[in-house]
């Protein structure tokens, strides 16, 4: 029984999630690297649900912030999630929750000159087994440890 609710919690866990790296090959930059308004155009393509993961792989000297509306907007001064340079990054999960979501550089002038990303998680849950887009290892091992969940659960039964 005890084995059971163990793997059904992990089975939980393991809906469809999708690992999105900001700007794809760019990365998480700024000019000149970037035009202003990069980023929405690399969000305009994508459909994001809840516990979807954003992956921020730094290319220079970057952080980033998640900020409200109001704070995107005038590209205030906030303290960051994370900082790092060139191949360094973090992922941050989306929220459950359908709404608007706003992430911004705090360095220098890179938020005025376009570093910034506004996310619309337009679904708070997920259809069928995980996906993951890039692979990583936290996506391969994810994988396998579900795959794994789920043949202890049909086993069970």
């Amino acid at each position: 029984m005890t084995l059971a609710l163990v793997v059904w919690a992990f089975f939980i866990e393991c809906e469809a999630v999708t690992y999105y790296v900001v700007g794809d090959g760019r990365g998480w930059t700024a000019p000149p690297n970037i035009t202003a308004g990069f980023y929405d155009e690399w969000a305009a393509g994508k459909s994001f649900n809840g516990s979807d993961n954003l992956q921020f792989r730094y290319n220079g000297t970057h952080d980033f912030a998640a900020v409200s509306k109001e704070e995107y907007d005038s590209c205030a001064k906030v303290s960051s999630i994370g900082s790092g340079a060139n191949g360094f990054g973090y992922g941050y999960k989306l929220p459950r929750k359908a709404g608007m979501y706003y992430f911004i550089c705090t360095i220098d002038s890179h938020c005025e000159d376009g570093q910034k990303l506004a996310v619309n998680v337009t679904s708070t849950t997920s259809a069928g087994f995980a996906t993951w887009s890039p692979p990583s290892t936290f996506g391969t091992l994810s994988t396998v440890l579900c795959s794994f969940a789920l043949f202890l659960l049909v086993l069970g039964h």
